[in-house]
């Protein structure tokens, strides 16, 4: 017959708290507490709870030792903890206290690796060693992620922790019950954010909590994410399961802190705010339409994505996945509405997941669609004309700059119906002119009307047995086609005289203006006068008399101009002036000629 048991007696220190199936979780936070308080702490409060056991007929301590220590030996130390006088004598129904610290510490893995992190142990905390793949981690383990970042975790039950950029996360505790038992695990979120996915059923004898400096989460067979933002605000959303979120009031206060909890259902999130104060729970925002994600990228410097438009949100979490679990995340960030920026990637085929954070802090449920990198062979740099210019018709050329690997290129152009309009993608589908091999980055456009276009250029280039690779388009640009104004012909240029001095005239029209060069020879190659007229008029004044050769260039106000009419002869007569340079006439109305010419 089992004697009768000996309650465990109670102890003047304070009871820790002690997880059981349904409760909440309550832990303080260290971090930001003074040093002199710090000090006064030798072991983490998480490191001192303890799991209570309600005795039934039949147990003993080596049992219980066994089940939960995975080791009878260690009966003595459940004894000394619980102040047992004698381990043959205990009373069904009483409770005993198994500390978390006695039993078998476990390990975590780098599961997956992202850019740069960081880690350090307990016992070297200012020594930081890079985070690499595989890496197995420890209790007390502290991780670090740079901004290019992104890791997983896998704890020893299988449960996935998806850190993300900019984080820093400490594996406080890693527990196993018994040799084989279920994971005693406590993380601590200490910057940034993390989602976390337990397998499997939900499990009673299995614990996963995680702290903020002012919440703290009890997980029952769930995936959720918990985001500790800059100004000490800690957010978390659930996806499935349940989740027991608990505000921390005064993380200062370790021996009574004040706190209030809740449970989420699927679905919903909280905020707990800087201060411990518990919001109420509310709906996460819903995942925004797939097709308003972006598929398909070009650039090969950037990965800009266009963010959608959803009421309420007011940030976004966007992740690059390498594939469609999530498990190889290759871009994270969060971003204002509008576009999110990273680093570009190489060709490829990706996934592109969109999360809507809320006013809150509190992210939404997501939304992924395939995302297809093609940027490669870059798109050749436009040269000639410059954005917007405008070419004489029937002589237009474009230039662009050639690409290296390249072996051939691609032109289209494209009129466009406005003199305003911005040029989209839908206006290449029928092209004016589409010139799909060219050897050389240079385009004649030949015979294309006057008008307003735009225009695109691709790069071609070889791959094995023979195939082409054409790469993305140039963003398109802007160009209009006009013909050059009518070249003055020889008949259009006419001459007079007054007072001596002649006078060279011919059709203008208004806004128009002509350059007008005098040769002292017919075939002269550099010419003696050279200037710019507003008017279609010029008087011969300014050369030394002679015979002069004057040719006249129209220049319309759209920037064309014609060419040279034929040279005209125009005769400079010896006048004699006046102090002021004035011809003096006669009395016939004759300008009065130097004698000595």
């Amino acid at each position: 017959m089992q004697p009768a048991a000996t309650p465990v007696p109670s102890r003047s220190r304070s009871t820790p708290w002690v997880w059981q199936p349904g409760a909440l979780a309550l832990g303080l936070f260290m971090l930001g507490l003074p040093s002199a308080m710090q000090a006064q702490t030798q072991t983490h409060p998480l490191a001192q709870e303890n799991i209570r056991h309600t005795i039934l007929q039949g147990d003993t301590l080596e049992q219980l030792a066994r089940r939960y220590l995975g080791d009878a030996t260690l009966w003595q130390q459940l004894q000394a903890h619980n102040s047992v006088p004698s381990p043959y004598r205990l009373r069904p129904g009483a409770l005993l206290e198994i500390p978390l610290r006695f039993m078998r510490t476990a390990t975590a893995s780098v599961d997956y690796l992202q850019g740069n992190a960081t880690v350090s142990r307990t016992d070297h905390r200012n020594q930081r060693a890079p985070l690499t793949p595989n890496m197995l981690l420890q209790e007390g383990d502290q991780i670090q992620l740079e901004p290019d970042a992104f890791v997983t975790v896998r704890l020893a039950d299988g449960s996935t922790v998806r850190v993300q950029a900019q984080s820093q996360l400490q594996l406080t505790q890693l527990r196993r019950r018994g040799r084989a038992g279920s994971l005693q695990s406590v993380l601590e979120l200490q910057q940034g954010g993390m989602e976390i996915q337990v397998p499997g059923k939900p499990d009673g004898t299995r614990r996963l909590d995680v702290f903020t400096p002012v919440a703290a989460t009890s997980v029952r067979g769930t995936q959720f994410r918990v985001q500790l933002e800059p100004t000490g605000r800690t957010s978390t959303a659930l996806y499935t399961g349940k989740l027991a979120v608990q505000g921390i009031a005064n993380a200062a206060n370790t021996a009574h802190p004040t706190t209030s909890g809740t449970t989420l259902p699927a679905g919903y999130g909280v905020a707990v705010a800087p201060n411990g104060q518990l919001g109420q729970p509310t709906p996460l925002l819903p995942a925004p339409e797939a097709s308003s994600l972006p598929t398909l990228q070009e650039d090969a410097q950037w990965l800009e994505l266009s963010l959608p438009t959803l009421t309420g949100a007011q940030a976004w979490h966007v992740e690059v996945r390498a594939d469609s679990a999530g498990h190889q995340v290759l871009r994270n960030g969060q971003f204002a509405p509008g576009v999110a920026r990273f680093a570009a990637l190489p060709d490829g085929h990706y996934y592109l997941q969109l999360r809507a954070v809320d006013a809150q802090g509190i992210h939404g449920l997501p939304a992924q669609t395939p995302l297809r990198v093609k940027a490669h062979p870059v798109a050749p740099l436009t040269q000639s004309p410059s954005p917007g210019g405008l070419l004489a018709q029937g002589e237009a050329q474009l230039l662009c700059t050639p690409v290296d690997g390249a072996q051939a290129y691609r032109l289209q152009i494209a009129a466009l119906p406005s003199t305003t309009m911005a040029a989209e993608p839908s206006h290449f589908a029928q092209p004016a002119l589409d010139v799909n091999d060219s050897a050389q980055c240079q385009f004649a456009l030949g015979a294309l009307p006057a008008g307003h276009y735009a225009w695109r250029t691709a790069s071609i280039r070889g791959l094995d047995q023979g195939a082409r690779d054409q790469g993305p388009y140039s963003k398109p640009q802007l160009l209009r086609i006009a013909p050059r104004p009518a070249t003055p012909s020889a008949d259009d240029v006419q001459t007079r005289t007054l007072a001596g001095m002649t006078q060279v005239y011919w059709p203008g029209e208004a806004g128009q203006r002509y350059r007008l060069q005098a040769f002292s020879t017919p075939d002269g190659a550099q010419p003696t006068l050279d200037t710019v007229l507003t008017q279609p008029q010029w008087t011969a004044a300014g050369l030394p008399p002679g015979t002069w050769h004057v040719r006249i260039q129209v220049q319309d106000p759209s920037g064309l101009n014609s060419a040279f009419s034929p040279s005209r002869s125009v005769q400079v007569l010896p006048l004699v002036r006046d102090g002021s340079g004035n011809a003096i006439s006669t009395g016939t109305g004759l300008g009065l000629e130097h004698p000595a010419y």
